[in-house]
């Protein structure tokens, strides 16, 4: 027991201590329960918490009278549809990472509130004649009405109507199929209602359901589930989705708070009173969801269960003409236009389509084709040092077959207007601008990033003359000393990448292989590192070959032989399809890009704007190499102009910051020991993509919660923990000690000064005069008892220790209604207090 706590014992009329032996005043006892008539009632009998009164064998228990259930107004039912509608909204916008914010908020507009009236209507109006509401009309209606309105405003096209059942047909038809269309997209989907019908039934379910359960029940937190689990299908949906969900998440917690705070039997108290002191807590946990939920352990650690890996749509590769073919027809016609471009950073060039698998006649693109809503997912395992923002504006004139040009790998498309097209299937209906069917046929290919519209058709058909629409590219900003040592990836990616056919059909082996394996050796003779043998294979075609865009077409080993051996002149095509075999055949991996070059181009702009005018003679095929951590790197191996004397000339399409990377790294002197072994830990820290951790705020403020959080939970728990240690004392003199500690302890809440100066005779007078009423009529006489019990030696039995504690808890309750709840909240999270309750409890 503490100093303030521990009684003196009180002196008795003829000067002898109370307690001591020879004492022969009246002893405490446990109280008797009041008679009836009697003047004062039983504190304890009258306590809120019941419980009964022990007398000793001779009296019987009395039994206080069970507290009153917690019922609920209709009024706090209705103010608590605000917080449910918050919560229902915060579901809805889980759906951001599938579908793009603009065309979602319409449909949470109407999905979200609609539903919250019909069933607050109907359950209004039953109960309003006195009648329990039935749950069926409202489920029936709801259906009713979700099916009208999604008629309306989503599938206003569909064939027939509600009484025929075919817009029926076809809005069931597209909910079931909208999960596997997600599912098959690259996010986000696009925005058809084909699309949209989903997100738009998942919330007008949940809308429905919670609004029933906030008006139908009283449990504060029930309600909070329907949307809580309307949450989880963005959330499994939207793995690979752009964007984050924890603000999201953040939001449903402070919901959830606030709900749970207006529904509560605590209300009862006042609105106001519950709000003052629940919000600031609710806003804790908010803050802490939001910077402590994703670097939960067990989530941070690992990537997201994605249903993608489950769902294995049927491959669809393009059906279309080479572009690599196209590039010598291109050249032949040069004035032809082919597409009007408006860019941010006029030194990319522009990509058209990859080509990454050779058969020995051919090179052909591997790509399999997603439909995507306009977003290209980043390629994994990548990180340049720095990326530059290109946005670029294109309108399609005559460029044949389904590839949309774009400047390195795109980010994101945008279609801005429908394309004319000579064929029917370009845009069949959907909106005044045909964006609708022009964003559903859109499609990437993930391992590469090229754009298409469409699957594809005949050779030169122009299905989208007229398109236009807006890419940005985040373009890699390439770091020499990053590249200069930078090693080739292993594994399957790498073996398809370097494969090359070294057989005939009969078997036999293929002499030009062996002929190219020879060149490239030449080529590449003191270069030790995977760049250094590219950017020498590259200057070494430049210097020893010419450019002649007047040349025969064709890349199979047999034109490419006599490129190499005995023409030794070509269009890019033979250059960068002979770059390709080469360094296949030195183990680097390659792939064949084909575009438009940049350089020169702006020489014939079309505008005042900066709209630039690709042509013909723009057409330009180039080599790529992969490296590890940085991914594709182009090279450029064609000349840039016509050299008949062999000698070197500047490549064609080659930016002048890619010049100074390769001008810095062939300068720079060769290190004496391999770059391995010379600053590892540097190395490796180079190699890792930035932006791997959270800014240090952060941290600091993640830090400075928790410890808010600590201390706010050892100011509850502390008090929590002694006063159970005091009430299960084995000793019942020690319960009875402990019993009238923690009415000191609760009195010093009301003034009482903390000294131990005080006999318990003035401790029980001063509750007695402070608090009054049933709390404190028994406080003399247990005061009595606790000196007899700590001075006199006296061992009280389990009856006379219950009977103390129940008199505390209603000194409790008097000292709780005295004080208001603020204050004591304060006073517990005063840094006195809580050291004053440890010195407590350590010496119990």
């Amino acid at each position: 027991m503490s100093p303030a706590s521990t009684p003196r014992a009180a002196a008795l009329p003829d000067g002898r201590p109370a307690g001591l032996p020879g004492h022969d005043g009246p002893s405490w006892a446990p109280p008797r329960p009041t008679a009836p008539g009697a003047a004062g009632p039983d504190p304890v009998a009258s306590a809120p918490e019941g419980g009964t009164v022990g007398g000793g064998p001779a009296h019987g228990p009395v039994t206080a009278a069970r507290p009153a259930p917690h019922r609920l107004s209709l009024r706090r039912r209705l103010w608590s549809l605000l917080p449910v509608a918050g919560l229902l909204a915060g579901a809805g916008l889980g759906f951001h990472r599938v579908f793009p914010l603009g065309p979602l908020l319409p449909v949470l507009l109407v999905a979200v509130p609609v539903p919250m009236a019909v069933s607050a209507g109907l359950f209004l109006a039953r109960t309003r004649r006195g009648r329990p509401a039935p749950l069926w009309p409202s489920l029936v209606l709801g259906a009713v009405v979700w099916l009208v309105t999604v008629r309306v405003t989503l599938f206003r096209d569909a064939a027939g109507g509600l009484a025929s059942g075919g817009a029926v047909g076809e809005i069931r038809s597209a909910l079931l199929d909208a999960p596997h269309a997600v599912l098959t997209t690259i996010l986000p989907a696009p925005t058809g209602p084909g699309f949209l019908v989903l997100p738009h039934a998942v919330v007008w379910a949940a809308s429905l359901a919670a609004t029933e359960l906030a008006l139908r029940t009283r449990s504060p937190l029930l309600p909070a589930l329907p949307p809580v689990l309307a949450f989880g299908v963005p959330l499994v949906l939207g793995v690979s989705g752009p964007g984050s969900n924890t603000s999201v998440a953040a939001g449903l917690v402070a919901g959830t708070g606030l709900l749970v705070l207006l529904r509560s039997p605590a209300a009862r108290r006042g609105t106001v009173r519950s709000l003052s002191t629940g919000l600031p807590v609710v806003a804790v946990l908010a803050l802490a969801a939001a910077l402590l939920g994703p670097r939960l352990p067990g989530l941070s650690s690992r990537e997201p269960y994605d249903l993608r890996h489950r769902v294995h749509p049927p491959a669809v590769h393009p059906r279309s003409t080479s572009p690599l073919d196209q590039v010598g027809a291109w050249l032949q016609h040069p004035e032809t236009r082919l597409f009007r471009a408006r860019t941010t950073a006029a030194d990319h060039n522009w990509r058209l389509a990859v080509l990454d698998r050779y058969d020995g006649v051919k090179w052909t693109s591997g790509a399999e084709l997603a439909r995507s809503g306009g977003r290209v997912p980043p390629q994994p395992g990548t990180g340049p040092d720095g990326r530059e923002r290109v946005e670029q504006q294109v309108t399609l004139q005559n460029l044949p077959g389904i590839w949309l040009p774009a400047a390195d790998r795109p980010a994101s498309v945008r279609i801005t207007r429908r394309g004319e097209g000579d064929a029917p299937q370009t845009v069949a209906h959907g909106t005044e601008d045909g964006t609708d069917d022009a964003e559903r046929q859109l499609a990437v290919d993930p391992a590469s990033g090229v754009l298409a519209l469409g699957e594809g058709g005949g050779a030169g058909v122009r299905v989208n003359r007229g398109l236009s629409y807006t890419a940005v590219s985040q373009a890699p900003v390439l770091d020499a000393k990053r590249l200069q040592y930078a090693a080739v990836p292993d594994g399957a990616a790498h073996t398809a990448a370097t494969a090359l056919p070294r057989t005939d059909a009969a078997g036999e082996p293929i002499e030009a292989v062996g002929t190219f394996s020879e060149l490239a050796a030449e080529a590449t003779a003191g270069s030790s590192y995977p760049y250094q043998q590219a950017h020498r294979l590259a200057g070494w075609l430049r210097e020893h070959y010419r450019y002649d865009p007047t040349a025969l077409p064709g890349h199979a080993y047999r034109n490419l032989e006599f490129f190499l051996t005995t023409g030794k002149h070509g269009t890019s095509e033979q250059f960068a399809a002979s770059f390709a075999v080469l360094a296949r055949t030195l183990g680097l991996p390659t792939r064949v890009a084909v575009g438009f070059r940049a350089d020169g181009a702006g020489r014939r702009s079309a505008g005042e704007d900066g709209t630039t005018q690709i042509t013909g003679r723009d057409a330009l095929a180039w080599p790529e190499v992969r490296f590890e951590g940085v991914g594709w790197v182009p090279f450029y191996p064609t000349p840039g102009q016509t050299s008949k004397d062999g000698s070197s000339v500047p490549p064609a399409g080659q930016p002048e910051k890619r010049e100074k990377t390769d001008r810095a790294i062939t300068q720079q002197p060769p290190p004496s020991t391999a770059p391995g072994q010379q600053d590892d830990g540097k190395q490796h820290d180079r190699a890792a993509p930035p932006g791997g951790g959270l800014p240090v705020w952060v941290y600091v403020s993640a830090a400075v919660v928790l410890l808010l959080l600590a201390y706010c939970g050892g100011a509850a728990w502390v008090p929590y923990r002694i006063r159970r240690r005091r009430r299960r004392a084995r000793d019942p003199g020690q319960r009875v000690l402990g019993a009238w500690q923690q009415i000191v302890d609760r009195l010093t809440e009301v003034g009482l000064p903390a000294t131990a100066a005080h006999t318990a005779t003035e401790v029980a007078a001063f509750g007695a005069a402070r608090i009054g009423g049933s709390g404190s009529e028994q406080l003399p006489a247990l005061a009595r008892l606790v000196n007899e019990v700590g001075y006199g030696g006296r061992a009280p039995d389990e009856a006379a220790a219950e009977a103390a504690w129940r008199h505390c808890d209603a000194v409790e309750t008097s000292v709780a209604r005295t004080v208001p709840r603020r204050e004591r909240i304060k006073r517990a999270l005063r840094p006195g207090t809580l050291l004053r309750h440890s010195r407590s409890g350590a010496r119990q």
